[in-house]
């Protein structure tokens, strides 16, 4: 309905937006978008100037925003034109399809700046401002472009960056808010379902003769339905044909505060916020966000057909603009499913200093990246690792490997596209473990990594459940429906999920880890929901011993009560032990000391690189570093790794796992990226070796033996033990059948102990303990050969 008639009145000027109860009726007009623009006297103006409910003039409100738009201009605006008309006219020459219309940001601290006045009206009245923003905004972009009205789309205003004194935080929102711009921080903890919001209904006449179209706009949120047909007559013969109405897109946001944020002692608050059109599946639960957006309240219905509301209302915002907030955080690595041309962009095509992709302001970064990590040292070498390792929790005295270990987590490895891997996805996210006494900085370490991670969840091992960490299952508030809402390991996608005091994690919860760690998902079956979410993360923990302290004479599985199983899925087990010396004490007690003294204060060495300049330079080289492993570095690997596996003294004795040859793969990867090289080389492997063997491969060392034996992080106990226990058992299994043939039914615990303590005597072995002895029984019990009473066993078959 409607084809026939002319383009420009089939398509409105103006988008309605999502907090418009009525899209705005804005012609265009002849005389509009001129420069210069004539002053507006501040007396004398008509009363029907003035915008209906406000004491606002729109010619006013007109006049202003034109100057600032010509007008405007930043310290480094090259050119004649102001700097939001430059802007414009770069907006519409990237623009594709023009009768799409545009988005265009709009500074608030810009507007401020030149005049208060407006920036007043626009916080203060942003229903009745933003709309004549958008409408000044098209007919500048008509005059300027010199195009047909019918020919341009619509333009709309996405003002964000809003004054500290209108950054709000949740608790301190008040109903005095109501109706005002505000910009809120936050991290998405849910994502609604796309909601169809109709903008226009068609309503057809279903007499059999008749047929009549008619299309509603919406007004003041309500789309009224026609109750008499003015062709036919009839009354109340009308229905929605959905198919010919207009809709928008609409999406709930479920915004919580950031941990920081939230006073001492407060759980942190919620409040939900709708989002339209292109802010739709812009961001994902987890990311951290700062919303600019009108502070509504809506009545609620206590039942739903009652004509009465409650007196209390239901607030939320309706969002003008999102923008992630990347302040001291590095940015998300780059998809794999978006790679161009189905590989990953190399260096060389300076894809990083194109203006398509990035800003003025990210290619200026970007050159001083990529010179930073092109420095040589004294020795004709790059030394950007060593500042990198230097830079990197500087207040935490030495642990540079540890350092090391956590800076090749933070960059990672190389993502591999899904079809070069006949198993789906290959892992590049590498898992930390930190064990060993306290007061070695563990904990600090996560922090320092959490703070600087693009994405991520900060919990404590007892105060987290399953769900917690999976998805939990909960009733939404709106629609009444089953909804799944994220847990950490998802929140955490393609970021970092830090779980301190991991040792006293349930073994519920900790179980759920397996499938996260090597699959990187999460399977959730529960309430009829049944589906399977990404949980891309790498896992950075830290365990105490059991015994507080590190007992070196048992192995790493028995110091700390860890399933063994879980213990092979993590790339690095970095032991911190605290060791007694003289000199290294005296050295920790001095740069402690120097941390809180005035003349340490003053003499305390800048960070070899910027805060700033680290976090950018480990975003660059996730996003746009990719290195691949040359043939010399994939024949070290496979000679490194058979060099692993030959350790052992026996065949029984496993020292290397395919798991250690792709966390070396990884571990080598990670290595290049720092140093902004496309290509793994020999030195990376060795490196990569080097510092698996002083991680891993050291709490791999079986304590009985002091030789490697990477089947104890699987089963928990090492070669000789596992030799032992064989050996009691075969022993155990002799007198069973000696005492079947002889015909005797029963024998004690007492006998089994002094006839086997007989035969280790002999040989001069140690002798058997009373919990070895039960051990073997619990085996025998399970082949079926004999059954225990107390200490008494009973023969099967005798």
């Amino acid at each position: 309905p409607g084809s026939d008639l002319p383009s420009s009145q089939r398509r409105a000027r103006v988008a309605h937006r999502g907090f418009l109860g009525s899209p705005p009726r804005t012609p265009h007009r002849p005389g509009a978008g001129v420069y210069p623009i004539e002053e507006v006297p501040d007396d004398g103006m008509e009363e029907g100037n003035f915008l209906y409910g406000t004491d606002i003039n729109e010619k006013v409100i007109t006049h202003d925003f034109l100057k600032f738009l010509f007008e405007f201009r930043l310290p480094d605006t090259e050119g004649e034109r102001s700097h939001y008309m430059q802007q414009l006219r770069r907006i519409w020459e990237e623009c594709t399809t023009r009768e799409k219309g545009i988005k265009f940001q709009l500074n608030a601290g810009h507007i401020y700046d030149y005049s208060p006045r407006l920036y007043g009206h626009l916080v203060n009245f942003p229903t009745e401002v933003i709309p004549i923003f958008d409408r000044e905004l098209w007919e500048v972009s008509v005059r300027e472009l010199n195009a047909e009205p019918e020919d341009l789309g619509v333009c709309q205003v996405q003002v964000h960056s809003l004054l500290e004194k209108d950054s709000k935080i949740m608790r301190s929102m008040n109903p005095s808010d109501i109706e005002r711009l505000m910009s809120l921080k936050g991290i998405v903890i849910r994502v609604s379902d796309l909601m169809p919001d109709m903008l226009a209904a068609v309503f057809r006449c279903t007499t059999e003769d008749c047929k009549n179209e008619v299309s509603v706009p919406l007004s003041h949120w309500a789309i009224e339905e026609p109750t008499r047909c003015e062709l036919c007559g009839a009354n109340h013969s009308f229905t929605v044909v959905h198919n010919d109405s207009s809709f928008a897109d609409r999406q709930v946001l479920k915004l919580q505060e950031p941990p920081e944020l939230v006073p001492d002692g407060e759980t942190p608050q919620n409040v939900a916020v709708c989002v339209f059109d292109d802010l739709v599946d812009f961001v994902r639960p987890g990311d951290r966000i700062e919303v600019t957006g009108i502070y509504r309240a809506s009545p609620v219905r206590p039942m739903k057909n009652w004509r009465q509301c409650s007196a209390v209302y239901r607030t939320y915002i309706d969002a003008i603009s999102v923008i992630p907030e990347k302040k001291g955080r590095i940015d998300v690595q780059a998809d794999e499913l978006h790679f161009e041309q189905g590989r990953a962009p190399r260096l060389s095509e300076e894809q990083d200093l194109s203006p398509e992709h990035n800003s003025e302001e990210d290619i200026k970064w970007n050159k001083a990246v990529r010179e930073l990590g092109a420095q040589l040292g004294e020795d004709g070498k790059r030394n950007i690792v060593s500042k990198l390792v230097q830079s990197f929790a500087p207040s935490i005295y030495e642990e540079d490997e540890v350092k090391k270990g956590l800076l090749c987590q933070l960059f990672g490895g190389t993502s591999k596209l899904a079809g070069q891997s006949s198993r789906g996805r290959c892992r590049p996210e590498i898992n930390t473990l930190l064990c060993g006494d306290p007061s070695t900085a563990k904990s600090q370490l996560i922090q320092y990594a959490y703070k600087l991670a693009p994405r991520g969840v900060y919990t404590s091992g007892k105060g987290s459940s399953a769900v917690g960490l999976t998805a939990s299952v909960n009733k939404d508030p709106a629609t009444g429906e089953l909804v799944l809402e994220s847990g950490a390991l998802v929140l955490s996608d393609r970021g970092l999920c830090c779980i301190d005091e991991f040792d006293k994690m349930d073994d519920n919860a900790r179980a759920v880890l397996h499938e996260a760690m090597e699959q990187q998902t999460v399977s959730v079956a529960k309430a009829g929901l049944v589906c399977s979410l990404n949980a891309r993360c790498s896992i950075l923990a830290s365990a105490n011993p059991k015994e507080s302290s590190y007992d070196p004479k048992l192995s790493v599985v028995e110091n700390i009560h860890l399933p063994k199983n879980l213990m092979s899925r993590f790339d690095f087990i970095w032991l911190m032990l605290d060791k007694r010396n003289k000199e290294t004490d005296a050295r920790l007690a001095t740069h402690l000391v120097s941390m809180y003294s005035i003349g340490g204060v003053r003499k305390a060495a800048a960070p070899a690189v910027e805060p700033e300049m680290f976090r950018r330079y480990v975003s660059f080289a996730r996003r746009w570093v990719f290195p691949q492993i040359s043939n010399s570095a994939a024949e070290a690997l496979v000679k490194g790794y058979t060099d692993l596996r030959n350790q052992g003294t026996s065949r029984d004795s496993i020292t290397a796992t395919p798991r250690i040859l792709e966390s070396l793969i990884r571990i080598s990867e990670s290595l290049a990226k720092m140093e902004l090289r496309e290509e793994v080389t020999e030195d990376d492997v060795a490196e990569a070796i080097r510092l698996l063997k002083v991680a891993t491969y050291a709490a791999a060392i079986d304590p009985t033996t002091g030789l490697i034996d990477m089947t104890q992080l699987v089963v928990g106990k090492g070669l000789n033990q596992r030799k032992r226990e064989k050996e009691i058992e075969t022993l155990l299994q002799q007198i069973l059948e000696e005492k079947r043939s002889s015909g005797e039914a029963r024998v004690t615990v007492n006998d089994i102990m002094l006839f086997m303590n007989e035969r280790f005597g002999e040989r001069k072995e140690q002798l058997a303990t009373e919990g070895e002895v039960y051990t073997a029984v619990r085996s025998c019990e399970q082949q079926a050969l004999c059954r225990r009473t107390g200490k008494v066993i009973e023969v099967r078959g005798a």
